[in-house]
């Protein structure tokens, strides 16, 4: 929304096309939330190019046992989720506390139907003249002198339906108020209602040189803040400059066209790693007092689900991945995935998922990689990121990979989840099921629904399972 926003500044503002102007406004909301959904289409745009050595294909294995033990979620993410709602629940307040001084107003004041509106005759004489759907407010100055240009101005606004462009303005403010875009964003589109109604009262015979005197007069009139349109809310300069403008061509509508690469540009941004880490991180924090270590204490477990890395295989074009994966019930969407090796990510440019009897298997497409240092991978399963470090199943020593299949390899790497609490399961930490101690390869080969509760044993760094 901001980077549209710069755009429509810099193109279309300063042009007297304030209809067209207006749908861009709108669009620019309506697109800016629709195109969420568009952005793991297009984070391949920010993803490295690929190599173009050619090594050897190679196979694998590694385990991922879902859940076991708890990961701490970043504090920070949890922490800018309450400064969000507080955000979010003070400007929700404001916006009440305007509503309710607007009703105050319209039911205080003296109502005559004209047909189509309603004339509300305020008390107040500092009042600005303003509108708000179907009501047209006024002072009793203005009426008891002529007011047919303010009466003109204001009926523009109710025929053109300006209250619920603010209504989705305000909106926007209130879920996105951090962003100084939603704020800009509004203040351009009462500027946009104010450029309309001028010219409607211009275009209607009204001398525009005492209509201007009349903005001048009223610009000392008390505001009414974001929700009506008030007949001096916007800047009067740009206002009056505006009117001697001559109008627009068709063809500078095709500016608007700009807004497509700012787009594409943002979502390509949008879809770095770095940024959606942070997305991710805060995606995954709790609002709610945490349950995990009530789980823990008590031994019980709400679900298991278990990956397995069964293949990575690369063509000399592409890497590719099999994992195959059971206990994720009957649910199984997969979003976005991530390969980094020797200090690169490379964002998963297909995705391939099939489940039956609660059993998946998920094919994932890389760009091509020539050396594996320090590889890892995660995947984004039913919303929650999954992390693979494969560090254990290669020679690091040579540019081409060498799979490794000793018990070692195949035991090294687990990560374990608890109620969507990721982490990694250390190395030195015994297994027992029923009592008897066990390796991660017997854990791994027994089935999710057979475990009946799960406890972590700190003081012995160990892990009790029972089965069912």
């Amino acid at each position: 929304m901001l980077a549209m926003y710069l755009a429509y500044r810099l193109f279309l503002a300063r042009d007297n096309q304030h209809g067209f102007n207006r749908c861009v406004l709108l669009m620019i909301y309506f697109v800016s939330f629709a195109a969420i959904p568009a952005m793991p289409f297009l984070s391949h745009l920010s993803a490295p190019e690929a190599p173009s050595a050619t090594p050897e294909g190679v196979g694998l294995a590694a385990e991922v046992l879902a859940p076991l033990a708890p990961q701490g979620k970043p504090i920070w993410g949890t922490i800018l989720i309450w400064i969000y709602m507080a955000g979010m629940a003070a400007v929700a307040v404001l916006t009440a506390i305007t509503w309710v001084r607007l009703v105050r107003i319209i039911r205080s004041g003296r109502k005559i139907s004209c047909g189509g509106y309603t004339l509300v005759i305020a008390s107040d004489d500092r009042l600005a003249p303003l509108s708000w759907m179907r009501y047209v407010v006024i002072s009793r100055e203005d009426y008891e002198n002529d007011c047919s240009a303010v009466i003109a101005h204001e009926l523009e606004h109710v025929a053109s339906c300006h209250s619920l462009d603010l209504l989705v303005a305000q909106a926007v403010c209130i879920i996105n108020w951090f962003n100084p875009a939603s704020w800009l964003m509004r203040d351009e589109l009462m500027l946009v209602h104010e450029y309309q109604a001028d010219m409607a009262v211009i275009d209607k015979g009204y001398n525009p040189q005492e209509y201007q005197l009349l903005l001048i007069k009223k610009a000392v009139g008390a505001k009414f803040p974001s929700l009506a349109n008030s007949l001096n809310h916007s800047k009067l300069k740009k206002r009056i400059t505006m009117m001697y403008k001559q109008k627009s061509g068709a063809g500078r509508r095709l500016k608007a066209l700009a807004l497509v690469p700012t787009l594409v540009s943002a979502l390509a941004l949008a879809g770095i790693p770095a940024v959606r880490a942070a997305v991710a991180a805060i995606g995954g924090s709790d609002v709610t007092v945490s349950k995990v270590n009530e789980n823990l204490l008590s031994g019980q477990i709400v679900s298991v689900k278990r990956f397995k890395v069964a293949n990575i295989n690369n063509d000399g074009r592409e890497t590719g991945v099999v994992i195959n994966a059971d206990g994720l019930g009957d649910k199984l969407t997969v979003s976005g995935g991530t390969f980094t090796t020797k200090g690169k990510t490379y964002r998963a440019k297909s995705l391939q998922c099939d489940m039956s009897d609660g059993k998946a298997v998920i094919k994932v497409v890389f760009p091509f990689s020539d050396q594996y240092v320090n590889p890892s991978m995660t995947l984004t399963v039913n919303g929650e990121e999954i992390p693979f470090n494969l560090e254990s199943f290669f020679d690091n020593s040579r540019s081409v990979v060498v799979g490794r299949n000793d018990e070692q390899a195949d035991q090294a790497r687990s990560v374990v989840v608890l109620n969507g609490k990721s982490s990694s399961l250390p190395d030195s930490m015994a297994i027992y099921l029923d009592g008897v101690k066990v390796d991660r390869v017997k854990l791994m080969e027994m089935p999710s629904d057979k475990i009946a509760s799960v406890t972590i044993d700190k003081q012995n760094n160990a892990i009790r399972i029972t089965s069912r």
